[in-house]
């Protein structure tokens, strides 16, 4: 051993050292139990920790926090039940092409704000796409009439109405437009057809029928003689004014903007028979004469075609025609005449009986 106090090397069991008779260190005697204790301790430590009761979350916390989450739930069923929520929902499904789900959504919008065009005329497009014109028409003409100058609106019920043909109720919808800008929108689709000069029905002679387009419009017209449809491959422009002669003539008639688009189809019947030729008039209408006499022939139209004979025989075509007053031959004679109009039909024919003498009987 040392002596901590001098440094001198010393041999074991001194009490102290013989050089400056210091004090040297007495080792205790060992007790196995003093290293146990420390280790039960801890032991016993722990265990009162894990005894340890916790701490009670206070009553005032819990009805806070529930709190917190009632307003929280309320927040969001208030945002999706929202108009700006509903109504973005329903273009979410739109795009997707869900028709059905967007116009649930769209009327859940429709519930809270019964006033804006948009959701009308987004339940009109639906609609149509789902094939429910009745239910989209009522939609798109609430919109026209709640905004006269929402575009989109009136575009889908012109076309709505152009699909089934119907341009009287296009015209109807004229009125509730209030600015220019719709009111343009119907020059595309309010292209109103050409007008006849002579209404459809029953004729007895030819008719010459004229298409003119609407007032204050500069339309080409095309048309067709046989009831097939004008604004296809078949139909002919209007130039000049069309002949209609015996027979039955369907008149199916359209006109054409400037964009290239056709618009309502007008179509007349016309049926026309030939009436027969009115009885030529005689003058004088027979008799016995004892002096030249000449015979005039009238007809009722001008430019009909008179021929007779002075034997008794049926006047045709072929026989002698009348040009000026006839000469009564010497003898009895019988005049026949006949008058044959330009379209070659022929009236009854008509006799006198004529007897001239130059010496009285």
């Amino acid at each position: 051993m040392i002596c901590p106090n001098c440094k001198t090397e010393l041999e074991d069991g001194l009490v102290h050292c013989p050089i400056c008779n210091h004090a040297l260190q007495i080792v205790p005697d060992y007790n196995s139990l003093d290293d146990e204790i420390p280790h039960v301790e801890g032991e016993r430590q722990s265990i009162n920790k894990a005894k340890k009761p916790k701490k009670k979350i206070s009553k005032k916390v819990v009805l806070f926090l529930l709190a917190l989450i009632a307003i929280l739930a309320l927040v969001w069923y208030l945002y999706v039940c929202s108009f700006s929520y509903q109504y973005a929902a329903g273009r979410k499904a739109d795009a997707n092409g869900d028709y059905k789900k967007a116009m649930d959504h769209y009327l859940n919008a429709l519930h809270r704000d019964d006033s804006d065009p948009r959701i009308l005329a987004a339940l009109g497009n639906d609609a149509m796409h789902l094939g429910k014109k009745k239910t989209a028409e009522s939609y798109l003409l609430s919109a026209v009439k709640k905004d006269g100058n929402y575009a989109r609106a009136f575009t889908l019920l012109l076309t709505l109405y152009e699909q089934e043909g119907n341009y009287e109720k296009m015209q109807a919808a004229l009125s509730y437009a209030t600015t220019n800008r719709t009111k343009e929108i119907f020059a595309d689709y309010l292209i109103l057809p050409p007008v006849l000069s002579q209404e459809e029905g029953k004729y007895d002679d030819d008719v010459e029928l004229t298409l003119t387009p609407p007032e204050g419009e500069d339309y080409d017209i095309f048309y067709t003689t046989d009831g097939s449809s004008p604004n296809s491959a078949g139909g002919r422009m209007y130039q000049e004014p069309i002949l209609l002669t015996e027979g039955k003539t369907v008149i199916k008639a359209v006109c054409r903007n400037k964009n290239g688009k056709f618009g309502q189809v007008i179509r007349a019947k016309y049926k026309i028979t030939y009436k027969e030729p009115s009885a030529p008039q005689i003058s004088p209408d027979g008799g016995t004469f004892h002096e030249k006499t000449k015979v005039t022939i009238l007809s009722e139209n001008e430019d009909d075609e008179i021929y007779y004979t002075w034997d008794g025989s049926d006047p045709t075509d072929k026989s002698r025609q009348y040009t000026a007053p006839i000469v009564v031959p010497d003898g009895n004679q019988i005049l026949s005449v006949i008058v044959i109009d330009r379209h070659g039909k022929s009236s009854k024919i008509v006799r006198s009986s004529f007897k001239y003498n130059t010496v009285e009987e």
